[in-house]
């Protein structure tokens, strides 16, 4: 017998052109070709079994191998950091680990999710049945991981973060120690107990064969893992010692944290064994749209996907949740489109005349007349908190969509025939397909690049929806502004007394001076990148020719929270992307060399004692005009 791989998710029939059953197939599950026959209209079918069901369904539905996606390095890399942040693990381990794993591949710079000799599959070397585990976990399910993710090296390493964090609880509380990268790894082949097992000051001149019990493993499981893994083992497979194998494996990762170093050297990121990982979220030399989701937007959206997709939930939960993402999608990308055929704010894109139906069917074309949805309403802010922390759009940059069985545009085939998403079932009348028609002989661009705010987070995109590398804040002086009255109101921007006179020469409106724009840019920034708040001490203040007395500086009084806020500022390429001339604290206060972190003339620099012992209470930041 064949096998078959479902394109999409569809629900079977009880034969050929019969009635649809209640047996949905996921996209990307792979499928048992039983036989075909022609209905009575004379269309093809597949008869297919899935784990025992038998149905049937059209050729169209299947493909004969796995959608198998690959990735480059730099792609990798963001995937990393976005991972690392969220799930508050460490990007540079997750890059050395798929470099280990899949080198042959990073030597030519395309990752992709192929599988070995022995059905594991790159980047990170999953097994289906390793796979269906953290997968159909419940946090798997939470993060988004799905039953076909292991042809996704991206949604791979989402899953090495995952069990990374949960294999880190164990291997802490059992080893009474902090976790090693070497821990991590070992957990990661054989599983925490293993891993704990190979660390044993006992274990260490025994070879790996002699210790099937106590890594709960058969001779021929241990051969399997050990199999693709020829340079750990020096080829000696089961016959390696412990010392020598871990020994490898140490400095394979250490080639990869290397490797790893190198490629995220544009991000703020601690390598290779701090417990955390943070990055900027908008690229410095950021130039394009914003997209700042208020409440009233996550109503309007709500609103407008209840109508659009709501029927989808017949189809299953994930089903409606991937449609009201593509919706949600749809309205951002017609939102920062650069032409003038879209409107430019959520609201009005979702009001436009003749674009979404529930609309038109509204007595005055409005939003505010579709019934509110909670249920939807909570999709969309989960979908949108998605993405303002990095991830990708479901469409790409495509702006349009349609049923084919509700209107028939003329840019209907093109789309219908090359979509970058199906929504709903195409088996049935509730679909919805996505994708880029043509406009005057070409085909439709996505658009620009472009960030997303909600919910305290903030992410910036290129125009197809793929997460840019690196963040930082909006260029424009405007826009800040109004960013900083939102970290005040949130207590991320506080003050020290005189309190009122400080927030007036942060926000440009000091009667004795007031902050230039490049300090507002920068004081955004800091406030952006620390979990807690800085507390503002000092902003313009008189001074022969200090930068104080021009509102080119800035004290932060809450100098506890320099450990954070340092290694994400005073690295060379956010000070260059700021334009920072000074950093000065004293950085044994936080259990690091005096001069850690500072900086003068936007270089490294080593302040003296003098000036050193000024700044034990607070952390000075001063930029360029």
């Amino acid at each position: 017998m064949t096998t078959a791989i479902a394109k999409f998710g569809f629900f079977l029939r009880s034969k050929a052109g019969g009635e649809l059953t209640e047996h949905f197939i996921l996209a990307e599950t792979e499928l048992t070709v039983l036989g075909e026959a022609n209905s009575a209209d004379g269309k093809q079918w597949i008869n297919v079994d899935d784990k025992g069901t038998a149905g049937w369904t059209r050729p169209d539905n299947l493909r004969e191998t796995a959608l198998v996606r690959s990735i480059n390095e730099t792609e990798l890399a963001a995937v990393a950091v976005a991972v690392a942040k969220d799930l508050q693990t460490n990007a540079g381990y997750l890059l050395a680990v798929a470099h280990v794993e899949s080198r042959d591949d990073w030597r030519n710079g395309v990752i992709t999710a192929k599988d070995d000799s022995k059905g594991a599959f790159a980047p990170y070397r999953f097994t289906k049945d390793d796979w269906k585990l953290v997968a159909e976990s419940d946090r798997g399910r939470e993060l988004g991981l799905r039953d076909a993710g292991l042809s996704f090296p991206d949604q791979q390493c989402l899953a090495v973060g995952l069990k990374s964090r949960q294999d880190a609880e164990v291997l802490t509380k059992d080893l009474q120690r902090f976790v090693t990268s070497i821990d991590l790894y070992l957990a990661h082949i054989f599983g925490a107990k293993a891993a704990i097992a190979l660390r044993e000051p006992s274990a260490q001149t025994k070879k790996l064969g002699d210790m099937l019990d106590e890594l709960g493993l058969s001779v021929g499981a241990l051969q399997d893992l050990l199999a693709n893994r020829g340079v750990l083992t020096m080829n000696a497979g089961v016959d390696a010692v412990v010392s020598t194998f871990l020994e490898r494996c140490g400095e394979a990762l250490q080639a990869g944290l290397d490797r790893a170093a190198t490629l995220l050297r544009d991000f703020s990121v601690e390598l290779p064994d701090g417990s955390d990982a943070s990055f900027n979220d908008v690229p410095a030399n950021f130039k394009g749209e914003v997209i700042k989701v208020e409440p009233d937007d996550v109503d309007a959206l709500g609103r407008l996907c209840s109508k659009e997709v709501g029927v989808f939930e017949k189809f299953g939960e994930q089903v409606l949740v991937d449609g009201v993402g593509a919706v949600v999608d749809t309205v951002f990308n017609r939102m920062v489109d650069n032409s003038t055929e879209f409107e430019n704010t959520i609201q009005a894109v979702i009001d436009e005349k003749f674009q979404f139906s529930p609309i038109l069917a509204t007595p005055n074309k409005t939003w505010r007349e579709l019934d509110p949805s909670l249920e939807v309403s909570a999709i969309v802010d989960a979908h949108l908190k998605r993405r303002a922390s990095g991830g990708s759009s479901v469409i790409l940059g495509a702006m349009h969509f349609f049923n084919p069985h509700a209107s028939n545009p003329d840019w209907g085939a093109e789309v219908r025939a090359h979509p970058t998403f199906i929504g709903g079932n195409p088996d049935t009348k509730s679909v919805h397909y996505h994708g880029f028609p043509r406009k005057g002989g070409s085909f439709y661009k996505p658009p620009g690049p472009y960030v997303i705010f909600h919910a305290g987070r903030g992410h910036a995109f290129n125009g197809d929806g793929s997460a840019m590398a690196a963040l930082s804040v909006p260029a424009g002086d405007d826009e800040v502004t109004k960013l900083l009255r939102d970290h005040i109101a949130k207590d991320k921007i506080r003050f020290q007394p005189p309190k009122d006179k400080f927030r007036s020469m942060l926000l440009g409106t000091g009667t004795d001076g007031s902050a230039t724009p490049s300090l507002r840019r920068l004081v955004l920034h800091l406030a952006s990148v620390v979990d807690t708040f800085i507390e503002i001490s000092s902003i313009v203040r008189p001074g022969g020719g200090s930068f104080h007395q021009l509102g080119q500086a800035v004290d932060i009084g809450n100098e506890d929270v320099a450990g954070k806020l340092l290694p994400k500022v005073a690295v060379q390429s956010v000070v260059d992307a700021f334009g920072i001339d000074e950093i000065i604290f004293d950085s044994r206060k936080i259990g690091q060399k005096t001069n850690r972190f500072n900086f003068n003339g936007g270089s490294p620099h080593s302040f003296d004692d003098a000036t050193i012992n000024q700044h034990g209470n607070h952390i000075h930041f001063a930029v360029r005009s």
